[in-house]
């Protein structure tokens, strides 16, 4: 058994499982109407996406891959707060007494991808069109080309058209597990 625990910890280090309760935090803070607590910890910043699930459906997801803060741990909270109060895509988040899920994904670089078939399910896709950006997360999907028509539609953009691709490589980490 203290193997078992001392294995869950080198494989996940408590730090990012204290990234996916810090979003969970926040958006039970933000549905209670109370304050987020302000993190302590300052790890050096990354692009993050928080995704809040109910049920089996996605309530929010909202992020970005550049970071606008000044830490790891304010990017989170603004990702969930936005996610929570602010995805155009769905209702304000109101769960009343509903269990929830958060999943944080933390971008970690991303890189040129040379046919969408080599695209993984565990990578994320970045569409650059003249018109904006689309975001396909980790995991979101497993054929690439379901995933390919949902960028474009994310950016806003007609599919065929020039667009610059590339590979997302991050972490995800979900609380409750």
């Amino acid at each position: 058994m203290v193997l078992a625990v001392f294995i869950a910890n080198f494989v996940r280090p408590p730090i990012e499982n204290a990234n996916a309760i810090l979003a969970y935090e926040t958006v039970k803070s933000l549905l209670e109407n109370k304050q987020p607590a302000v993190p302590s910890t300052k790890t050096p910043i990354q692009g993050v996406f928080v995704t809040i699930e109910s049920e089996g459906k996605i309530l929010g997801c909202r992020g970005t891959l550049e970071p606008s803060q000044p830490t790891l741990e304010l990017e989170i909270q603004k990702a969930a707060r936005s996610a929570t109060q602010f995805d155009p895509r769905y209702h304000r988040v109101n769960l009343k007494n509903k269990p929830f899920a958060v999943t944080v994904t933390i971008v970690s670089r991303q890189e040129p991808i040379g046919a969408i078939q080599d695209l993984l399910p565990e990578e994320g896709l970045v569409l650059r069109s003249s018109k904006g950006v689309g975001v396909v997360l980790p995991w979101e999907g497993r054929d690439p080309n379901t995933r390919l028509t949902w960028a474009y539609k994310k950016a806003n953009t007609a599919v065929g058209t020039s667009v610059v691709l590339k590979r997302l490589i991050a972490e995800r980490f979900r609380y409750p597990e």
